[in-house]
């Protein structure tokens, strides 16, 4: 059957007392009543393309010309890949390593806590913010040169402060990352230097990066433009962003890297509309042209469509032997889709939700769940809460209403 908004839709079961859909602005609003496993499949006017990683390419008319061995972009909100090179080759990554050590002390240490600097850090190679031994820098400080000036000697400091020793921290590197997935990863510093034990791929740090912008810390320090610090030798300090993208693109993060062995790398962020993409070159002559025409590619080709928003109210459900009759339905979370700009096609809600539970019902009990599938992509779920408690009813009230 066709709705009146020109959706198709299976009919509900028997039982069901009304099942309403709408669609404004792209996004699909659900309304239906309870029912025991519902099953609805909606032929929604969304724009979309295949989004498997290989099946992408091969159907990415007019993708970027870029120069990175390997590299990836990424919708933050979503994780959907919208674009990738050789994403899961391994390669060294320099300095964008310092997005797992940064997101680290924001999670372990009081950034206001004092750092003293010995000689183990201070004589750290390459990028340096140039501490010397016996000087007191804050966590805070320490951290807007480890990001923005990208010092390798900061790296050492916040790892033995949070860690008690590289080695240590070099640890809690590695659990992260395979509590985040990074199956391909593994990392020997906390600064990049060249180890062969230290490697990573462009997914993987894509995924390092989508994980700490949700982080408010994070996304503050990599947004910095320009900030002071204290340095004891000096007193306040200017410093300024390495990235410019910042300048140049209006991005919002995130690290630069290079060395001889890893070449140019570079992770880059920004966002419009509300949308935030991430995008991860390693070993790329032109970063910066490669980064532009990536993040580019993806807020010209893409867009998301929110279906549910958390706590949107999408049903009732009848309480048996509650002290009210029913309990409102929301979404548990926010669902939203990552659609391409050039085909149109079809998204399949399914709906598991009972036509009845028993009391009492806690306020955020999960009661059911809904489930999205688009094309090839990983099925979406989110779970449908009861939105307040409802009591139990007590034994004689429930006897008088049975005589």
């Amino acid at each position: 059957m066709v709705s009146p908004l020109g959706l198709t839709r299976t009919a509900p079961p028997e039982g069901c007392r009304a099942l309403r859909e709408s669609v404004e602005a792209n996004k699909t609003s659900i309304r239906w009543c309870p029912v025991v496993a519902v099953l609805v499949a909606v032929a929604v006017a969304l724009l979309g393309a295949p989004f498997g990683v290989n099946q992408f390419l091969v159907a990415a008319a007019g993708a970027p010309n870029i120069s990175a061995s390997a590299a990836i972009v990424m919708d933050v909100s979503t994780g959907e890949v919208l674009y990738q090179v050789n994403s899961r080759q391994q390669r060294p990554m320099a300095s964008t390593t310092k997005v797992m050590t940064a997101i680290l002390v924001i999670e372990n240490a009081d950034l206001k806590a004092q750092v003293s600097i010995d000689w183990n850090a201070a004589r750290t190679e390459g990028s340096s913010l140039y501490v010397k031994p016996g000087e007191v820098y804050s966590v805070r400080d320490l951290l807007y040169g480890l990001m923005l000036r990208s010092g390798n000697d900061t790296a050492v400091a916040l790892a033995q402060h949070v860690a008690g020793s590289v080695s240590n921290f070099v640890g809690l590197m590695n659990r992260k990352a395979h509590q985040l997935g990074m199956k391909q990863t593994r990392f020997a510093n906390p600064h990049g230097l060249p180890n062969t034990d230290h490697y990573s791929t462009a997914y993987d740090m894509a995924l390092l990066t989508r994980y700490a912008l949700h982080n408010p810390e994070f996304a503050q320090l990599v947004a910095c433009k320009d900030t002071t610090i204290f340095r004891p030798s000096h007193g306040t300090w200017p410093i300024r962003n390495k990235n410019k993208l910042l300048w140049d693109y209006g991005g919002d993060g995130v690290k630069t890297g290079y060395t001889r062995a890893a070449g140019r790398c570079l992770i880059g962020s920004a966002t419009r509309d509300g949308r935030q993409l991430v995008s991860v070159v390693l070993n790329a002559p032109s970063m910066w042209e490669d980064t532009k025409a990536l993040l580019d590619y993806g807020f010209g080709r893409f867009k998301n469509v929110e279906l549910l928003h958390k706590g949107q109210v999408v049903g009732e459900i009848a309480v048996v032997g509650g002290l009210q009759a029913q309990v409102t339905v929301l979404a548990a979370d926010d669902l939203v889709l990552t659609v391409a700009s050039n085909l149109p096609d079809e998204a399949e809600i399914k709906v598991d939700l009972p036509e009845q539970i028993e009391a009492p019902v806690q306020a955020m009990q999960p009661v059911g769940t809904l489930v999205v599938n688009y094309r090839n992509q990983k099925p979406l779920t989110v779970s449908l809460v009861a939105a307040e408690t409802v009591d139990k009813k007590a034994w004689p009230s429930q006897l008088w209403k049975r005589e």
